[in-house]
């Protein structure tokens, strides 16, 4: 039986927000790896001007919470990581005084302007970077960006932060974010868990969307099935 967590005040209204922009919606769904799962997590509907700053707003807060606001760089994994890394430093700077630069790779190297595979600030020996990332099913992004960091410069690569951890087993019975920490030998933080988001819909919330007995039933029984 998981313990409950502590959701704390910046994590409730992140989990509302999960709800608002219809990111976070439950029923029946079957994720990439064949799985039926009762609930879907969709980042691709942060999509707008006003998602995609607020998203950046609780990625920033994050950040603080965790002490992790001390960065040379913030960089975001093409493609999805690209609005991430803007739209975090930018908070960080407008709500939190920290100004930080932002990096992110091309898919393919540029021989002309500016050049090369970095776009933003430059990468060089002794930075300090924090990599932001979506969610992590697989881990197979960070697999190939790590060591393209790292073969650019001597870094200094603090951590991961993901909106949300599935707490689902990956290959093994760790789950993908476990498995990433073990195999990069880096720490991730999740601004929300699955746990955070059940414990906090099961009751009465400012998101306007409460859980049934039946759909939390039906998250508890997957996650006995595929949790880590």
């Amino acid at each position: 039986m998981t313990q409950k967590p502590n959701v704390l005040d910046y994590q409730a209204r992140f989990i509302d927000f999960l709800v608002s922009s219809g990111a976070l919606t439950f029923g029946d769904f079957v994720t990439k790896s064949g799985r039926k799962t009762p609930y879907f997590i969709n980042t691709g509907n942060f999509n707008d001007g006003s998602k995609i700053s607020q998203l950046g707003a609780y990625y920033a807060a994050h950040l603080v919470q965790n002490k992790l606001s001390d960065v040379d760089i913030v960089f975001g994994p093409a493609y999805k990581g690209i609005p991430l890394c803007v739209a975090t430093t930018s908070a960080l700077a407008l709500n939190h005084n920290f100004c930080v630069g932002f990096s992110f790779d091309r898919k393919e190297v540029k021989d002309h302007g500016d050049g090369g595979k970095i776009v933003g600030k430059q990468i060089k020996d002794g930075a300090r970077i924090l990599i932001v990332e979506d969610v992590i099913t697989a881990g197979t992004t960070l697999r190939e960006v790590v060591p393209f960091l790292k073969s650019i410069a001597a870094v200094d690569i603090k951590g991961v932060v993901i909106a949300v951890d599935r707490c689902e087993k990956g290959a093994g019975q760790l789950s993908a974010v476990q498995e990433t920490q073990e195999n990069l030998g880096l720490p991730v933080f999740p601004i929300v868990s699955i746990h955070h988001i059940v414990s906090y819909l099961a009751s009465h919330n400012k998101s306007g969307l409460t859980l049934s007995s039946e759909m939390q039933q039906r998250i508890a029984q997957y996650l006995e099935t595929y949790g880590a």
